[in-house]
């Protein structure tokens, strides 16, 4: 991909993508410092991290690698700067993802999530910190659809998967775990999808 980009004129492509890899190894690393340290973050520290651990923002910059020109280097570069519409994608993610795998993750040792995080800070219950999370999930729905309706520094179709990927978070995370217990429903969707396209 890279010597073809490179023909191109494209190799800044690779190198953006290069970029994000080493932003979220970086991230992976600090979480697992935390791990190994029995440190529990604040929430900010957490959040802020976690917008880049959860692989949003790199597979963003991936989805852009040898689409045709309307991919340029600020388009790379608007996503470095972590907009409001690709933040709140990756909050969504991110908090859905928490909020239903908080417990079993805490059982097989994982690094604290947002829920560990934010009861530790207030003394708050599994209950309240689970409700305070859901209606952050409700804000930055409405950051995306916000930001939707708003021009954009690149063309409306670079940003579909930032609103794509917080769609199938709320697929996947809206009742239970269904990326890593995926049931009947998560199996239809992909049934759906790839076995039975509904074709236009």
């Amino acid at each position: 991909m890279e010597e073809s980009l490179e023909k191109e004129g494209k190799a800044y492509q690779i190198h953006h993508v290069k970029e994000k890899a080493k932003e979220y190894t970086r991230s992976l690393l600090l979480e697992a410092k935390w791990l190994k340290d029995g440190h529990i973050p604040t929430l900010e520290e957490y959040l802020t991290n976690s917008l880049v651990t959860i692989g949003q923002p790199l597979m963003i910059s991936r989805s852009y690698v040898g689409r045709d020109d309307m991919v340029t280097n600020e388009t790379f570069t608007w996503l470095a700067t972590y907009p409001p519409l690709v933040k709140a994608s990756s909050l969504i993610l991110r908090l859905m993802d928490d909020i239903v795998t908080h417990e079993e993750e805490q059982e097989r040792g994982h690094v604290p999530s947002c829920i560990e995080c934010y009861r530790k800070e207030t003394g708050a219950s599994e209950e309240e910190a689970c409700e305070f999370f859901s209606k952050q999930v409700e804000d930055a729905w409405k950051v995306i659809n916000r930001e939707s309706l708003r021009p954009t520094d690149v063309p409306f179709l670079l940003v579909m998967p930032a609103i794509n990927s917080a769609r199938v978070a709320h697929a996947l995370y809206k009742d239970h775990d269904g990326y890593g217990h995926a049931e009947e429903e998560v199996i239809n969707y992909i049934k759906l999808l790839f076995v039975h396209p509904i074709v236009v």
